[in-house]
């Protein structure tokens, strides 16, 4: 027995119209079109260029100095990202202050806490005495506690070289306390 030829045609058509809906229906999933969430901005909320930023003290004397070439506020992290940062601590009294570069920075915490990364150098000019220079990868300044910190390696020029891993700085007092896997190179005279 032949089958007519309309009812072949007619099935394979049909079947060819189910198989075209259903691919169809799976590459236009219904969930595409559920509201999809927004990912927070990655464009800053303002910059500055050329910020400077002057901390004074109960008596109008300066506490420190901020600046860099750019600062731009993160919003959705609540963070300001600092290009080139200088910052200048100044000590009671009339002591030398602290300078302390670096490529990048950040404020967070509403200026509570400076992370500074990328070539972080520390210099101090001591009259009478050659420059202190502290450089390391990374540091977290404290700036309202007069302190600074870092885990990472330190390497410290004054009269000689000494290396270290991990630093906490006290810059009213004048003091850097190396944590661990201190060495030391200076020359005797």
């Amino acid at each position: 027995m032949k089958i007519p030829r309309y009812l072949v045609t007619g099935t394979l058509v049909v079947v060819l119209v189910a198989l075209a809906l259903s691919v169809g229906y799976w590459n236009i999933r219904p969930e595409r079109f559920a509201p999809q969430t927004v990912q927070p901005s990655l464009q800053p909320d303002f910059f500055m260029d050329n910020p400077r930023i002057r901390q004074l003290n109960e008596q109008g004397q300066p506490l420190y100095d901020l600046s860099s070439d750019r600062a731009a506020h993160q919003a959705d992290r609540d963070v300001t990202e600092l290009d080139e940062p200088r910052l200048r601590f100044y000590r009671e009294g009339d002591s030398a202050p602290w300078d302390m570069r670096a490529r990048y920075g950040e404020v967070r915490d509403k200026g509570e806490q400076v992370e500074l990364s990328q070539n972080v150098i520390i210099e101090q000019q001591l009259d009478g005495q050659a420059t202190r220079r502290l450089a390391t990868p990374e540091l977290s300044v404290f700036p309202r506690r007069d302190y600074a910190e870092t885990d990472q390696a330190v390497r410290i020029e004054a009269a000689g070289v000494t290396t270290a891993s991990g630093m906490k700085a006290y810059f009213n007092d004048g003091r850097v306390e190396l944590l661990s896997n201190v060495r030391g190179e200076h020359e005797a005279r």
